[in-house]
C-alpha cells in the first residue's frame, strides 16, 4: 500500500496517483501531473527546510533519466500552486526563499498514513518521512506528459479517465473477433479460387474461332476477326500484315483484330494454330 498525506486536516495528497482529495467535499479531487506532485513529496519529505533547485531537478527529473531546463522546474511549481488553490488551500503554502529555493509554509500541518503506522510532522519529526515511489500504471502518465507535452492538471485528469495507452480486451472477444477473420479470408480466398478456376478452363481456341482464314501468304496463314467488316477494312489489315511477311517461318500464324469503333489494330503471330500448345507475340497499331 502506498503512503498518503493530509494536509491542514483536510487535504488528503496521493503521491502514487499524483492526486489531491478534499475530504470535506469528495467530489473536489484535483489531480496533478507528476513531476508536478513529486515536487510536493519532495517538500513534504523535507518541510522544514529549504529544497533548491538543483534539488528538484536531480530528484524529480534527473534521477528518472530526463534532462529539463529550468523553464521546466517554473511550470510544475506553478502547476502545483494552482492545484493547492484550486483544491481549497489558502495563502501561499509553498514559500520561495530568495536565491536559495523552495519551502512548505512553516504552519502547514501534514500527516502521514500508511497501514502500518501514523506519523504527525512537523519541522521537527520531518525525518520521519520516508520517499513514496509512484505505482507503474502513473509512470505511463508521466511519459505521456513528455511527449505530448501535458502541463495543465485538467488535461492530465482527461488522460487519467480516458487513457490514451492501448488497454487489453478480454481473450474471448479476441477469439470472435480471429474466427470471423479467419471465416471472411476464407470466403474470400474461396471466391478468388473459383474466379481463377473458371479463367483457366476457357478454351483460347473458342475466342479465336471469331477469326475467319483469309488466305496464305508467303508461308504466313491470316486470319482477320468478324468485327473487321468493310472492305476498306479488310485490305487495310491485310497491308498491314505484309510488315511481318519476313517473319513467317518463324510465326506463320497471323490473327488480325481491327474494330471499326477503335483506331487500332491487333497483330497476334504465333508459331503454331492457336488449338494448339504455342508460343505467341502480338503487336498494336494506333490507326490515324
Amino acid at each position: 500500500m502506498h503512503n498518503h498525506y493530509i494536509i491542514d486536516g483536510y487535504i488528503d495528497f496521493h503521491p502514487a496517483s499524483s492526486t489531491l482529495h478534499d475530504l470535506n467535499n469528495p467530489k473536489n479531487v484535483v489531480v496533478l501531473n507528476s513531476p508536478a506532485a513529486r515536487c510536493l513529496l519532495l517538500l513534504i519529505e523535507r518541510f522544514g527546510s529549504i529544497v533548491t533547485q538543483h534539488d528538484f531537478l536531480e530528484i524529480v527529473w534527473e534521477n528518472r533519466g530526463m534532462q529539463v531546463s529550468s523553464n521546466t522546474f517554473y511550470q510544475n511549481i506553478s502547476i502545483l500552486r494552482k492545484g493547492l488553490k484550486k483544491i481549497g488551500l489558502t495563502g501561499n503554502v509553498v514559500v520561495t526563499i530568495p536565491r536559495l529555493g523552495l519551502t512548505l509554509a512553516s504552519d502547514t500541518h501534514i500527516k502521514k498514513l500508511t497501514t502500518e503506522q501514523q506519523v504527525e510532522a512537523n519541522p521537527e519529526n520531518a525525518y520521519l518521512l520516508d520517499e513514496q515511489s509512484l505505482a507503474d500504471k502513473f509512470e505511463k502518465i508521466e511519459q505521456l506528459e513528455v511527449t505530448e507535452g501535458l502541463k495543465e492538471p485538467d488535461s492530465l485528469r482527461a488522460f487519467i479517465e480516458k487513457p490514451p495507452y492501448e488497454t487489453t480486451k478480454p481473450v474471448n472477444k479476441q477469439i470472435f473477433r480471429l474466427r470471423w477473420i479467419l471465416l471472411l479470408s476464407s470466403v474470400v480466398f474461396f471466391a478468388l479460387l473459383c474466379v481463377m478456376t473458371l479463367l483457366r478452363g476457357s478454351d483460347d481456341s473458342q475466342y479465336f474461332s471469331n477469326y475467319r482464314f483469309q488466305k496464305t501468304a508467303q508461308g504466313c496463314h491470316i486470319f482477320i476477326s468478324n468485327g473487321t467488316s468493310s472492305d476498306k477494312a479488310h485490305s487495310d489489315v491485310l497491308i498491314r500484315s505484309k510488315q511481318f511477311s519476313d517473319d513467317c517461318k518463324n510465326y506463320p500464324w497471323v490473327y488480325i483484330t481491327h474494330l471499326p469503333l477503335l483506331p487500332r489494330t491487333s497483330i497476334i503471330r504465333c508459331d503454331k494454330p492457336i488449338s494448339e500448345p504455342n508460343t505467341c507475340i502480338s503487336d498494336y497499331f494506333f490507326e490515324d
